[in-house]
């Protein structure tokens, strides 16, 4: 129960995080140290999916895994977004393209891949080294998606690390949430089993 305690107080910053635009294209942003609040979770092995309602057609995603691997080796994957697409979408990997010379060292990048014929246009906006956190966002509608945010935030316990993903998701009506559910669901245990290889 402690962690759904400070669950709470988490998602609220990072709803106002994910909806903050402008200076959050630099590597370091105002939010930065908020954002890093995350990094007091627990180091046990409990996973945890949480898919709330927030509003009409409104979802905020949070996940949180541990992983059986140190933080150095996890955080180059989950900052260069190329490698994480082949970590959690192994099938659509091949069809990854970074768009008008972005790349992986590059904030703001945009990036684009296709999974069952339909083109996921996106960008990864903020990126803290210090603070082992990502955000990425949809540029353009896809999927019943109308707007889509994603925090990626990597906490180091030993020789593990614990990664906690917080998804805001605006859909059109009418748009099954239970397709996302799935997805992150598979996704979630995609991640470990990728570092268990």
């Amino acid at each position: 129960m402690r962690i759904t305690t400070s669950l709470s107080t988490f998602l609220a910053g990072c709803v106002a995080a994910l909806l903050c635009t402008g200076s959050a294209a630099a590597t370091e942003s105002p939010f930065s140290a908020d954002l890093g609040a995350a990094s007091s979770v627990s180091c046990d092995d409990e996973t945890v999916f949480l898919l709330p309602s927030i509003g009409t057609d409104q979802y905020l995603s949070y996940q949180r895994v541990l992983i059986d691997a140190p933080i150095s080796e996890v955080w180059p994957v989950l900052r260069d977004v190329e490698w994480f697409v082949e970590a959690v979408l192994p099938d659509v990997a091949p069809t990854f393209m970074w768009l008008n010379g972005g790349g992986p060292e590059t904030i703001p990048s945009t990036y684009q891949f296709t999974s069952g014929g339909v083109t996921l246009l996106e960008e990864i906006f903020y990126r803290s080294e210090t603070h082992h956190q990502i955000l990425v966002r949809l540029l353009e509608p896809a999927f019943g998606m109308e707007q889509y945010y994603a925090l990626g935030d990597l906490t180091q316990c030993g020789d593990q690390t614990v990664l906690e993903y917080t998804r805001y998701l605006e859909l059109a009506p009418g748009t099954d949430i239970e397709i996302f559910r799935a997805l992150f669901t598979q996704e979630f245990i995609d991640i470990p089993a990728y570092f268990a290889d």
